[in-house]
């Protein structure tokens, strides 16, 4: 089975009706039912924080898609443990060139270990690391 990496761009677009690339995420939610999704805790964590500042409602509604990703057996969520960050961190310093933060690393790295190629998001970060985006 086909495997994408799912990025915070991903999430926030599928979220929120106002993001412009809201029906993208829609669409490729709905055509993408033959695959599996692969993330990882950094990126759960980076989407509550993106939202953590609008409101109680937000929170709730995203709070409760964390935990269907969770528990969903379409997504693969993998724990950020220690030896993730660190070959994350790993990345993040022979990047002295690049603005990646560390969660991008973080995803790169498991990306790697995992054999993912493509990857739910528009930050030209994956691409530079020779992954292909899935954006439209």
């Amino acid at each position: 089975m086909l495997a994408y990496f799912v990025d915070t761009w991903f999430f926030i677009a599928f979220l929120n009706e106002r993001d412009s690339h809201h029906l993208t995420a829609l669409r490729l939610a709905r055509t993408l039912h033959d695959t599996s999704f692969v993330t990882h805790d950094g990126v759960l964590s980076e989407l509550l924080a993106f939202f953590s500042g609008y409101g109680s409602a937000w929170r709730r509604e995203v709070g409760s898609l964390v935990r269907d990703v969770l528990s969903s057996r379409k997504y693969k969520v993998t724990p950020l443990d220690r030896h993730l960050f660190e070959e994350g961190l790993t990345l993040y310093e022979h990047r002295l060139d690049k603005n990646y933060s560390l969660i991008d690393c973080v995803s790169m790295q498991l990306m790697l270990r995992r054999d993912i190629k493509r990857v739910l998001t528009n930050d030209h970060h994956f691409e530079q690391e020779g992954f292909v985006l899935v954006n439209e």
